[in-house]
């Protein structure tokens, strides 16, 4: 398989505990299964890694990848380098709670090869954190930022939720002016979603847990872009703010219908509309790797048709939106005449514009995204 321009991604599934808004594919893990995993991993990059070419992004992702010592995720990175060497100017980003971080750790970690650290701060008020049932504090998560920068961190972006239950719009902009007071060079607000499986799913069935309604949403979502823009930040993304930049090249390819492969239990892939996933039990994972088998749970190419859809509605996440001409010549369709009557009706209901053959949602069009969406996949 050829890795020009892929990004890599490295799902490791490990956390201390579940959120009880949390979605993701994590789980709590013994010692000895963090230490059986970095090799297991380290043999799919064998496996699946045999390009020449450079790799313009790294991302570890979880879960908590910071669970592991620094120097586990070090071996991982090197195992990667051997298999496919990485662009002079490669982006290399870490997720991190405020609580896994140290001084020490922040300065290996900085050792042994990342140049970008993402935080999960999710707010800087801590009503705000005992209700998402975060294991820090307000006055850790700015600590951890303080000794990121200690510790040489150039490049720190940090992640927060809003419409979280009982959260008020004082609390909400205390959160993004402390956050802008960091001076965090990328922040990601993200409204709370409540998913199907979650503790907070279960609550919202029992009638003990009641959102903030989305008319409030709505305002801090309004409050956010407001702030952030008038503070030098870029919007350029539904959820996504950045010095210039600083924006997030690895989930840029997300967006944009980019190549990228993952690795690790539960991690996805996609490479021209071919997308795979791995299993995402560890022990199955561990015992799939050590036969020499690649460790894939199911694979799917997309029809045209559907990769073009997809690709459309990602794209519209951006501000500059999509260019139809190129997203058509990718999927070998014609987007401009298939996509005409959604384009007319979005722009005659003010969702967005259209510029030749580029199209982009209004600000009012990403407040209703997910609604775009459905009426292009439908």
């Amino acid at each position: 398989m050829s890795a020009e321009h892929l990004g890599i991604y490295v799902h490791v599934p490990f956390c201390t505990g579940k959120c009880p808004y949390c979605s993701f594919d994590s789980r709590p893990a013994t010692d000895g299964e963090i230490e059986a995993y970095v090799p297991a991993v380290s043999e799919e990059v064998r496996l699946r890694l045999d390009g020449d070419a450079a790799a313009g992004t790294v991302y570890f992702g979880g879960g908590t990848p910071t669970m592991l010592r620094p120097a586990l995720l070090g071996e991982l990175l090197r195992a990667i380098e051997v298999r496919l060497p990485l662009a002079d100017d490669v982006e290399i980003t870490v997720e991190a709670n405020p609580e896994s971080l140290t001084r020490d750790s922040l300065a290996e970690l900085r050792r042994v090869g990342f140049n970008r650290l993402s935080i999960g701060a999710q707010s800087f008020d801590d009503e705000v954190l005992s209700t998402l049932g975060r294991r820090h504090d307000a006055r850790r998560a700015r600590e951890a930022v303080q000794d990121a920068r200690g510790a040489g961190w150039e490049n720190v972006s940090l992640d927060l939720i809003f419409g979280v239950p009982g959260q008020g719009q004082r609390q909400w902009r205390a959160t993004l002016e402390q956050a802008m007071s960091l001076r965090a060079e990328h922040i990601s607000t993200y409204c709370l979603t409540i998913e199907p499986g979650t503790e907070f799913h279960r609550r919202q069935l029992a009638g003990d847990l009641v959102g903030v309604g989305e008319e409030t949403e709505a305002e801090m979502y309004a409050a956010a872009r407001h702030m952030l823009l008038a503070a030098g930040y870029e919007h350029y993304e539904i959820s996504n703010f950045a010095l210039p930049g600083r924006r997030c090249r690895h989930n840029e390819k997300y967006w944009r219908d980019g190549d990228y492969v993952g690795l690790g239990a539960g991690a996805h892939s996609s490479v021209r509309g071919l997308r795979w996933a791995n299993t995402a039990c560890p022990g199955q994972y561990r015992a799939m790797v050590r036969r020499g088998v690649l460790p894939v749970a199911y694979v799917e190419r997309l029809a045209a048709r559907r990769r073009m859809d997809e690709g459309l509605i990602l794209e519209l996440r951006t501000v500059e939106g999509s260019c139809l001409a190129q997203l058509g010549a990718r999927c070998g369709r014609d987007a401009v005449n298939e996509y005409r009557n959604h384009i007319e009706e979005l722009v005659r209901a003010g969702l967005a514009t259209m510029t030749g053959s580029r199209l982009a949602l209004t600000e009012r069009g990403m407040l209703l995204a997910s609604e775009v969406g459905m009426r292009i996949m439908a």
